[in-house]
């Protein structure tokens, strides 16, 4: 071959081998075109979405929940530190740390006769929004053939001083420390917590709840009119106190029926109503 007719032949092979970068956009289409199977750069909105997205989710329920304000973790210390503000007053968090002040009563105390108790019971102070559901479980039961009384309610700051005072005069401080709650720190002070007893029983340290038909139907019944056992027989860890099958505090029936659907001690389900 001369040497002409290299390069002539040399020129003719590099020309098939390249591709102009002018070329029209008809030479590329001829090629067969390579296309991803899944295109996750790609806009969710464009047409060539690949990826199928998740159905979506109705709107949740608006909740009175908050979540909002961080509680001690160690709630278990006894200190006395101002009870954290909550939505609504009948769903404070007291407990070994968290405290009312002293001059906290509320404005609303009336005698529990207004729910139809009698004798010693009727003389107990509960706050007014309590009656209409103390009144219906009273009348519930009744209706059951059993006698439930009112043992105590409502109890200022200084009368729980007094109480505190008997049991660490009775157990010893420590003890008591899990049996009643110091000034401040009991339920007793809201106006919405009661203690409540039956004839022939007596004493703070047998089981109310399995030891008389009375303390059975509270533990089964006293949720559907708002009241809670606050210091389940489960419970010490979350309450930091221990077990008291007689004392119920008023939350609200449709707080006490979302209470019993969480399974959570009453100082746990409480947490999530802190916040203003």
């Amino acid at each position: 071959m001369t040497r002409h007719a290299w390069l002539a032949t040399a020129l003719v092979l590099a020309a098939c081998s390249s591709t102009s970068p002018s070329a029209p956009a008809g030479a590329a289409a001829s090629a067969t075109p390579v296309v991803d199977a899944i295109a996750p750069d790609r806009s969710e909105t464009g047409p060539e979405q690949l990826v199928p997205r998740p159905p979506t989710r109705p709107p949740e329920p608006p909740i009175a929940a908050r979540y909002s304000a961080a509680l001690v973790a160690d709630h278990c210390v006894d200190r006395d530190l101002p009870a954290p503000p909550v939505v609504d007053p009948v769903l404070a968090v007291l407990d070994r740390s968290y405290a009312l002040p002293a001059g906290d009563i509320p404005p609303d105390l009336v005698l529990a006769s207004a729910a139809g108790l009698e004798g010693a019971s009727g003389t107990k102070l509960v706050r007014e929004i309590v009656v209409d559901d103390l009144a219906a479980m009273r009348s519930a039961w009744l209706a059951a053939g059993l006698t439930i009384d009112l043992e105590s309610a409502y109890r200022s700051y200084e009368g729980q001083g007094v109480t505190f005072d008997t049991w660490e005069a009775r157990i010893g401080y420590e003890a008591a420390l899990l049996r009643s709650a110091r000034p401040g720190h009991s339920e007793h002070q809201l106006g919405t917590a009661i203690d409540v007893t039956s004839p022939g029983w007596s004493g703070r340290f047998g089981d109310w709840a399995v030891e008389s038909a009375e303390g059975a139907w509270m533990a089964a019944n006293a949720w559907q009119y708002g009241f809670v056992m606050s210091y389940p027989a489960d419970g010490l860890e979350a309450t930091c106190y221990g077990y008291e099958p007689w004392h119920y505090r008023w939350i609200g029936r449709e707080a006490a029926a979302e209470h019993r659907s969480s399974g959570l001690p009453l100082r746990r389900f409480l947490e999530r109503y802190v916040g203003t």
